[in-house]
């Protein structure tokens, strides 16, 4: 406190890292968190404000995200193999910023893209069609959601 005024700036910090630690030692025991938690990294969250406010939650290593690249079922040659996996953080990364995504596309301009987050017993399935963009971007389309 300076001139007897509170310092306000210091205040919100400190109540942004008590939110924070909060909500990450409630994860294990609040469905409520855990379900919101695996939206937000699949890209589920209904309103982009909802996501926003988690921007400062770190992203955590403790959900088993498993993904599977495939061709859509009338582009896969009968002896091609998924690219399966398992990756950290945030799974959707795999297209929307990822270095290794041209890698993704070998022979066609669209594959299916699998994820599967679990966490205590809760388990979010996105599956998207992945469509190579004419200017060299990629596209989630045709989503589909099982829980």
């Amino acid at each position: 406190m300076s001139n007897g005024r509170p310092d306000w700036t210091y205040r919100s910090i400190i109540v942004l890292i008590a939110a924070v630690a909060v909500w990450l030692l409630s994860m294990p025991f609040c469905p409520f968190i855990q379900r919101t938690a695996l939206q937000r990294f699949h890209l589920q969250t209904d309103w982009f404000a909802a996501w926003a406010m988690q921007a400062p939650v770190p992203a955590m290593y403790s959900f088993h995200n498993r993904y599977r690249i495939e061709s859509q079922p009338w582009d896969a040659t009968f002896f091609e193999r998924p690219v399966t996996g398992s990756i950290n953080h945030f799974p959707v990364r795999l297209y929307t910023f990822a270095e290794t995504r041209p890698l993704l596309l070998p022979q066609t301009n669209r594959r299916m893209l699998t994820l599967q987050s679990r966490y205590r017993g809760q388990t979010l399935t996105t599956r998207w069609t992945v469509i190579e963009l004419k200017d060299g971007g990629y596209e989630l389309v045709d989503e589909e959601l099982t829980e």
